[in-house]
């Protein structure tokens, strides 16, 4: 059920009839009612009391106040942060993301979720070596909101790339241990990251659906 979520497959607003997926999964209703349970704390679905289970919605207002605290926060770990990551976690991520810009710029394309699982790790590498260890939690919890836009934003070809490019940008600093540019780095990928999402959601007219 994430996975639809995150792909966007279960649009915002729809709803998740139980036996539906009972059917669609092949579980019992136990398992979907305890997935269901653990999927709304963590802000995929609402539950509402003789409804049913519906996919969150997110607004345009929701994510300019993500956005708000995205900008806030994350820069602000980074001055603590820069000195305090480890050098094998920073070698490993910077692997890791050169192997992937390698296959999109052979392919033209990439592995969505894998390329998700390496922002949040990156960001939360950051956030987690913070000298404030409560901005991790903070920061772990609205990605998973992000996450569900992030996986059409990369549809996009220029947007991949660009995404790709700025996270390298990003380990570069984390290499050269620069408290400020590395907040000045992650502060401009957060902006850029804003306007993607605002671009490819929230801006597009019925003409750029039907193009």
């Amino acid at each position: 059920m994430k996975e639809g979520i995150e792909s966007c497959r279960l649009k915002m607003g729809e709803q998740l009839p139980e036996m539906y997926l009972v059917k669609e999964i092949g579980v019992s209703r136990t398992p979907i009612r305890e997935a269901m349970r653990v999927l709304e704390q963590e802000g995929y679905i609402k539950i509402i009391s003789n409804k049913g289970a519906f996919v969150s919605e997110i607004s345009v207002n929701d994510i300019k106040e993500i956005y708000e605290i995205r900008k806030l926060l994350e820069p602000f770990a980074a001055l603590s942060a820069a000195n305090g990551i480890p050098e094998g976690d920073i070698v490993a991520m910077e692997r890791e993301w050169k192997a992937l810009d390698r296959i999109f710029r052979k392919k033209g394309e990439v592995d969505v979720a894998r390329l998700a699982s390496f922002d949040l790790k990156l960001h939360l590498a950051i956030a987690n070596s913070a000298s404030n260890k409560r901005i991790g939690a903070i920061i772990s919890s609205y990605h998973v909101q992000i996450k569900r836009f992030q996986r059409l934003s990369v549809q996009s070809l220029d947007d991949t790339q660009n995404s790709i490019d700025q996270h390298l940008r990003i380990i570069e600093c984390l290499k050269r241990r620069n408290p400020e540019e590395l907040r000045r780095c992650l502060y401009e990928h957060i902006v850029n990251s804003e306007s993607y999402i605002m671009k490819d959601y929230f801006l597009k007219t019925p003409a750029d659906d039907a193009s």
